[in-house]
């Protein structure tokens, strides 16, 4: 990671999720990342088990010009490089 937003966000993530697959949704406290709100984002899967956006931060939604939420997160990619 060369972001330093990216480098404290996944430092927050890990400290929370104590070894964890990840952290419980109520042991994430926004306040503590204020700062990087506008870039983060949270998906979730929809009834397809496509990931989607739960919500986006403000810079993000601007950057794509658009709201972000209940979008599929793999179409932001060529459907080439959708698939890990």
């Amino acid at each position: 990671m060369k972001e330093k937003g990216s480098i404290a966000l996944f430092q927050y993530w890990n400290q929370l999720r104590d070894g964890r697959l990840a952290p419980k949704r109520s042991e994430v406290e926004p306040a503590d990342i204020k700062s990087l709100l506008a870039d983060t984002f949270i998906l979730e899967r929809d009834t397809r088990g496509e990931a989607v956006f739960r919500l986006a931060g403000t810079r993000l939604c601007a950057y794509y010009g658009r709201e972000l939420k209940g979008f599929s997160f793999p179409s932001l990619w060529r459907e080439k490089d959708q698939r890990l």
